[in-house]
């Protein structure tokens, strides 16, 4: 049976393939009878996913998140697709897996936009603040990770070299920008805007999907950020044998501390800094530019509305609008 993606599912269509399942959880029908409730997903999208009258044994047996193998039907529930599965089972030999096909990846060339990162934080000026950067542009194994993780786990930016892309954006954004402002500290947004999510590198893993590691539950990563920031300004200092500026640090990190601009929406601190309020600002509208974007382009039953998104308070419109 030929593979369909998810974006080009529709109802009535079989499916015996494979997918990544992820939040797993255990429910009860009216009449006390145990399914399993979970979301599957692969290059093009995401899909919710049941399977009836599963023993707690079979769930055990369901990785999650994880690679499995699916045997089902879609079907129309409320108004929204679902896989109604019959059987799931564990991928044993995930080497078998076309990964290109689960695992979204960003369109763009990974290495002209490390090419584009460099060239751009080369434009700093402050000492201090060019040196920090180095230390970890010039880290291999970090760069590693950071041109390969995703920006998030679903809202934005969520696949591989998701985070890489959005840095550049931002970086791209701020040079159009910091004219209009001259007040701004151009060098420290840009450092700003380059440190802002590197603890995503740590915070998320794409082994099996894109989930949350322990350290990033338990840690998160504004806080990660600004560790490692902190570290690295130590190593340098020890190294050079004088230290970094501690107002510039304390500044930095206040950015990395900040960036989500409230408590709610996950920030340390409010930002409190013509710096700080910059960067929050630009994360936002690429962050939720982006959303807007992949929400319109996601297929749904109505033509015209998207589902309903948390992000935005309700469901987007899909104009079509005729070139004159």
């Amino acid at each position: 049976m030929a593979r369909i993606a998810i974006a080009q599912l529709r109802e009535g269509d079989a499916v015996d393939q494979p997918f990544i399942i992820g939040g797993k959880q255990l429910g009860t029908t009216s009449t006390n009878k145990p399914y399993l409730k979970a979301d599957c997903t692969d290059a093009t999208g995401r899909i919710h996913c049941r399977m009836w009258n599963v023993p707690r044994e079979q769930y055990e047996r369901i990785p999650s998140p994880g690679y499995v193998q699916v045997r089902g039907r879609v079907e129309t529930y409320q108004g929204h697709l679902q896989l109604v599965a019959e059987n799931i089972a564990r991928v044993e030999d995930i080497s078998q897996l076309d990964l290109g096909q689960l695992l979204r990846q960003t369109s763009q060339s990974i290495p002209a936009m490390q090419a584009r990162l460099r060239e751009i934080l080369q434009q700093i000026q402050d000492r201090d603040l060019a040196q920090l950067v180095d230390s970890f542009l010039s880290d291999g194994e970090f760069m590693k990770k950071f041109s390969a993780s995703p920006a998030a786990q679903s809202m934005h930016h969520a696949w591989i070299g998701g985070l890489l892309e959005h840095t550049v954006n931002l970086l791209e954004l701020a040079l159009l920008i910091c004219p209009r402002y001259p007040d701004i500290d151009k060098d420290l947004a840009l450092a700003g805007l380059f440190f802002h999510d590197i603890g995503k590198t740590a915070e998320l893993t794409f082994a099996c999907g894109f989930d949350y590691t322990d350290e990033g539950r338990l840690v998160g990563h504004l806080a990660l950020g600004a560790i490692w920031i902190h570290q690295r300004a130590g190593e340098i200092a020890r190294r050079q044998g004088r230290p970094l500026r501690p107002d510039l640090l304390m500044v930095l990190e206040h950015i990395v501390l900040s960036h989500h601009g409230q408590p709610e929406f996950g920030a340390a601190v409010t930002p409190k800094t013509p710096e700080a309020i910059f960067v929050n600002l630009i994360d936002n509208l690429d962050a939720k530019t982006q959303m807007a974007i992949d929400a319109v382009a996601a297929p749904t039953e109505d033509a015209v509305w998207t589902d309903y998104k948390k992000a935005f308070g309700g469901s987007l419109y899909r104009p079509s609008i005729t070139k004159k």
